[in-house]
Parts: structure tokens; C-alpha cells; sequence
């Protein structure tokens, strides 16, 4: 399997990007899918069982279609969508934040990765599990770290808005971007700040 660079099929998020943003580049935008199969606000989850979550998969191109989770592999998957909202969070912030880097990287321990060396000299990280499920999160791991090496990975947000979560390719040229869309959860925040200072 190859991490889906996003270009090839159109991933199923459990609703429209409340911004109105592009997609995340490459890679990364498998886990901007991933991340936005819960909807926090609706409750919407096409991860929601574990038939659910390998269809979902199936439709990413990371398992083949028909192939079953079982339910602890499902919940590994639920802990690593939300270990990864919580870096992304992080990321809204501008915050380090050792607890969910240690989350993430325990969410992502059942893979192991390798180097492939061709021989024109490239060098390319591959899956080097037998297991179906742990492939699955070795490709996820790999799009992380392709991100991380292209310099994306930090720009790919997470909403702090109040019952949302939704996950954001920040293209701002500062990076700066703190909400998914300024018309609703920044608005909603400032008017929430508002009322606190007028109750006060």
C-alpha cells in the first residue's frame, strides 16, 4: 500500500469544511480526513463501529475492501485519530505539549517502519509489518513524517471552538490561523469573551 497523496480519490469526512478551505497538500491530507471523520458538533462518526472504520479505511485505500477490524484494532484507530487531534490542537495554539506528543507517538508504537534503498540511491520509509492493521498505521505514520519532512505538518490545525475539533490547513503566510473559520468559532469565542466580560 502507498500513503494516498490526496490527488486520486476524494476521502469522506463527515462534513463540509466549515471555512470553505482547500484541502491540506499531499499526504497530509489523508490525515485532515482522518481526523474529520467525527464531526463533534452533528455527533457524525464514519468511524463510529468497527464496520464503519473498515470501510472507511477501505475507501482511503488502506485495507482492501472487505477486510474486518477487530474491536480493539478499532479502538486503537479511535485513540489515534483523537491522540492526533490533540497534537493538531497543539498546533492551533502554538504550544508544545509533551503529553500529547508522548500520546501520539504510543498511538502509533503497533507499526514498524523501514527504509527502502533503490538502486539509484532513494531512500523512502516503507511498512515493514506482516499485519494488515499495523500496515494501517505505518502508512498514517508515514504521511506524518512526510509531512513533517516537507514542512507542512505544523500549518495542519485543529479547531479549539466549543464542539468542534474540526481539522484546518492553516496557508496563511504567517501561520497563524487559529480557528477553522472566523465567521463561526472565532466569532462564537469573541462573543462568548463578550458576555464573560459583561457578566463580570
Amino acid at each position: 500500500m502507498k500513503v494516498n497523496e490526496g490527488n486520486a480519490i476524494e476521502l469522506p469526512t463527515a462534513g463540509a469544511d466549515p471555512g470553505s478551505r482547500a484541502p491540506a497538500p499531499g499526504s497530509l491530507r489523508l490525515i485532515q480526513a482522518l481526523v474529520n471523520t467525527l464531526n463533534a458538533e452533528t455527533g457524525r462518526d464514519l468511524l463510529g463501529t468497527a464496520g464503519e472504520a473498515a470501510r472507511w479505511l477501505a475507501t482511503a485505500r488502506l485495507m482492501p475492501a472487505g477486510a474486518r477490524l477487530t474491536g480493539a484494532q478499532h479502538g486503537v484507530l479511535l485513540e489515534l485519530r483523537e491522540a492526533i487531534r490533540q497534537v493538531l490542537s497543539d498546533h492551533a495554539e502554538h504550544r508544545d505539549d509533551p503529553e500529547a506528543a508522548g500520546r501520539l507517538t504510543m498511538a502509533l508504537a503497533c507499526c514498524r517502519l523501514a527504509l527502502a534503498v533503490n538502486p539509484a540511491g532513494g531512500v523512502r520509509l516503507v511498512s515493514a509489518d506482516h499485519d494488515l492493521f499495523s500496515r494501517v498505521v505505518g502508512e498514517i505514520a508515514m504521511a506524518i513524517a512526510a509531512a513533517a519532512a516537507a514542512g507542512t505538518w505544523g500549518r495542519l490545525k485543529c479547531c479549539p471552538g466549543l464542539r468542534c475539533g474540526w481539522a484546518f490547513y492553516d496557508r496563511s503566510a504567517s501561520s497563524r490561523s487559529r480557528w477553522c473559520s472566523m465567521q463561526l468559532c472565532g466569532a462564537r469565542s469573541k462573543m462568548r469573551a463578550y458576555r464573560g466580560r459583561q457578566a463580570r
